[in-house]
């Protein structure tokens, strides 16, 4: 399997003020009730097809819990289904900001047109079908700890807004909030890696390309991202996931292939705007 390589940017920026952010925290214990191999997606949203796709690859690699950095909801056509499935994996999960949106109606006005109008969609549908799924989210923490090996957040493990970690110059602030080893995010939709190496103000990066482990050193700190199950923002139209080794301290970067013109189609009968649908065949 190939390593990652990686660049790296002298220097960091300061940390600016960021309004909102995660909610609640809930810390868990421990790996010795399984958490060793752990399989992490992310941004599902609503795409049905894609998220049984990587499922079933998950269930062929073999592992022990399911990691979702939240945003189940949004885009797609089938957002109660996709959140049923998660929920009866027993997967650990953090809120993302598509939940929240559909919690608080305030935040979707902030969107761009065809996530508010997606959102919008799914609220009525839940509401309708499935208030009791409302309820679980609400539920749901903005951070879980597991043990201090790791931490999870859909954005930013700095609390106070929602933040794309894209690039270095973003990540560098972000590692403030970093008090474990790993943590992982999401929300982006692009697969990738940031380490610090402790006592050092350089962060590296390398993208999460399909086939790429990286090996966690101990004296570094990371930020990894799985990118997305169902609205891939690289290129790669295919649902993007990872799977994480605690043991052996490893993450790779994995695609799964799915019925993209079947999750098309489902998209556009529902009614959702045509460009959800569309960006799934291009991974933009």
């Amino acid at each position: 399997m190939k390593r990652e390589s990686w660049s790296s940017e002298s220097g960091m920026p300061s940390c600016s003020n960021r309004v909102g952010g995660p909610s609640s925290e809930l810390r868990l214990v421990s790996r010795k009730a399984g958490f060793m191999r752990l399989g992490i997606i992310s941004d599902i949203h609503g795409n049905l097809l894609a998220l049984e796709s990587v499922l079933a690859a998950l269930d062929a690699a073999g592992i022990d819990r399911l990691i979702c950095l939240g945003d189940v909801v949004g885009y797609g056509p089938d957002p109660i289904e996709c959140l049923d499935l998660v929920f009866d994996r027993d997967a650990v999960m953090v809120i993302g900001n598509h939940e929240e949106a559909m919690l608080r109606p305030e935040i979707a006005k902030s969107f761009r047109d065809v996530a508010r109008e997606a959102i919008e969609w799914t609220s009525r549908r839940m509401q309708t079908l499935r208030p009791d799924l409302i309820e679980r989210i609400e539920q749901l923490p903005g951070m879980i700890y597991l043990e201090s090996d790791l931490m999870l957040v859909h954005d930013s493990p700095i609390p106070g807004g929602r933040r794309y970690l894209l690039n270095e110059a973003a990540a560098a602030p972000a590692f403030r909030g970093v008090d474990a080893s790993i943590c992982l995010v999401g929300h982006t939709h692009l697969p990738g890696c940031f380490k610090r190496r402790d006592g050092d103000a350089m962060v590296e990066s390398g993208p999460g390309s399909p086939g790429v482990s990286v090996e966690l050193e101990t004296d570094a700190r990371y930020i990894l991202n799985p990118g997305s199950v169902g609205q891939p923002r690289d290129g790669d139209p295919r649902a993007a996931y990872a799977i994480l080794d605690l043991d052996d301290r490893e993450i790779s970067w994995r695609r799964a292939g799915y019925d993209i013109p079947a999750a098309q189609a489902r998209t556009l009968a529902s009614g959702l705007p045509a460009r959800a649908a569309e960006r799934l065949a291009i991974g933009a």
